[in-house]
C-alpha cells in the first residue's frame, strides 16, 4: 500500500483484527448479479410467490443498475445511489418508482448480501447502514360492525339463506377472520374448531406465472360464532381434505 509508516501500520492492525475476528473474506470476482440468481435458484426456504416476486425485482430493479459490480467490491454509497436512481428512474420506461416499490427492492438487496455475509462471502451486509426511502404510512379502511352485518344480510338477500354458493361463507370467514384470499383457498376442515370457533392456518394458495402452489404458513385467530355457524353447512362450501 502507498501512504506514510503510521498508514501502514493502521492497516496492518486492521488486518490482524480482521483475521482473529473471523476468517478474512477470500478475493472473489462473482457479481452482484451471479451471486443474486444463484441465490434464488437454490433459495428453497421462500415460497413460490416470494420467489416470483424477489424474481422480477431483482431482474427489474437491482441487476440492472447494480448487477455489473463486483460482490466484494459492492459499498453503501453505491445503495445509496442506487435508492436516489429508482426514485427518479427506475421504471421500465424511466418514470419514478414509489418508495414502497423501492423499499421492497431494498429488502431483497439486502436479504441476499445477509446471507453473503454468513456465508462469509462478504465480510459485511453493504446494505445495513442504508435505510430505505421513508413512505408515507397509508390509513387503512376497514368496515365497522354495521358495514359489515349490511355486506352480509346483501349476500344473504341475494342468493336466499345462504346467499350465492359458496360465496357468503367465504365472504362470513373473511370478515370473520381477517383471513387473505390464498389462506381461505388453502383451508382444510381439520384447521377448522367449529365448536371454539377457531382456525388454524396451516397454508396458503399462491397463484404464479407457473400456475397455483400451496405455501406452508402457521398462525391461528378466532373465526367468530356467525362464521362458524354459516361454516356448519358443508354444503355450501368446498374446502380441502388436505
Amino acid at each position: 500500500m502507498r501512504g506514510t509508516k503510521k498508514d501502514a501500520q493502521r492497516e496492518l492492525i486492521r488486518r490482524l483484527t480482521e483475521v482473529e475476528n473471523g476468517p478474512a473474506v477470500d478475493p472473489s470476482k462473482i457479481t452482484l448479479a451471479e451471486y443474486i440468481r444463484s441465490w434464488l435458484d437454490a433459495a428453497n426456504e421462500l415460497s413460490p410467490k416470494t420467489l416470483e416476486r424477489y424474481r422480477q425485482l431483482a431482474d427489474q430493479q437491482i441487476i440492472p443498475h447494480l448487477g455489473a459490480t463486483v460482490l466484494q467490491k459492492l459499498r453503501p454509497a453505491q445503495i445509496h445511489d442506487w435508492h436516489a436512481t429508482l426514485l427518479r428512474a427506475g421504471g421500465a420506461t424511466g418514470k419514478p418508482l414509489s418508495g414502497r416499490t423501492v423499499g421492497r427492492a431494498h429488502r431483497v438487496l439486502h436479504r441476499a448480501l445477509e446471507r453473503a455475509m454468513r456465508l462469509e462471502i462478504v465480510s459485511r451486509n453493504v446494505a445495513h447502514p442504508v435505510p430505505p426511502p421513508k413512505i408515507d404510512a397509508a390509513e387503512v379502511a376497514i368496515l365497522n360492525a354495521d358495514q359489515i352485518a349490511d355486506v352480509l344480510a346483501k349476500l344473504n338477500d341475494y342468493g336466499g339463506r345462504y346467499g350465492s354458493l359458496p360465496l357468503y361463507a367465504i365472504a362470513a370467514l373473511a370478515l370473520g377472520t381477517g383471513m387473505r384470499r390464498g389462506e381461505i383457498c388453502g383451508l382444510a376442515w381439520g384447521a377448522l374448531d367449529l365448536d371454539k370457533a377457531v382456525v388454524q392456518v396451516e397454508r396458503s394458495l399462491e397463484e404464479t406465472a407457473d400456475g397455483s402452489a400451496l405455501s406452508r404458513r402457521r398462525r391461528h385467530m378466532g373465526a367468530g360464532r356467525s362464521a362458524c355457524r354459516v361454516m356448519w353447512s358443508r354444503s355450501y362450501v368446498t374446502i380441502g381434505e388436505g
